[in-house]
């Protein structure tokens, strides 16, 4: 963490900021109600957070707290995303160590998709 609650920053001076993420996986029914579930396999999340949070504190901030989250996406003991998903930022894909380190910007979006394969 970088010393602020992400979530609830009242009375701190942070400046608040706005992201979308999205999670095209099933997820079943023990994900966080802030996520809104539009189908099967996509969960909406809309949140403000504190100015200055990187892509890697707010993942494992919701890995704390969703475990479908630890065990499907991003694993917190390592601070790293799962090798079977794809991460994107405002639709583009981004090398993940520089998404890690990347600073979350006011109208931000983040999209996690599963890696497909085949022929």
């Amino acid at each position: 963490m970088i010393g602020v609650n992400l979530f609830s920053t009242q009375g701190s001076g942070v400046s608040m900021i706005r992201i979308r993420l999205e999670l095209w996986l099933r997820m079943g029914k023990d994900l966080g109600k802030d996520f809104q579930r539009l189908s099967d396999t996509c969960y909406v999340l809309e949140e403000e957070i504190g100015d200055g949070v990187t892509v890697r504190n707010f993942f494992n901030h919701l890995a704390e707290k969703d475990q479908p989250i630890r065990e499907k996406i991003f694993e917190s003991g390592k601070n790293i995303f799962y090798p079977d998903v794809v991460v994107t930022l405002n639709d583009r894909i981004i090398d993940p160590d520089e998404l890690y380190e990347r600073i979350l910007k006011d109208g931000d979006k983040i999209t996690v998709l599963p890696i497909f394969m085949g022929g």
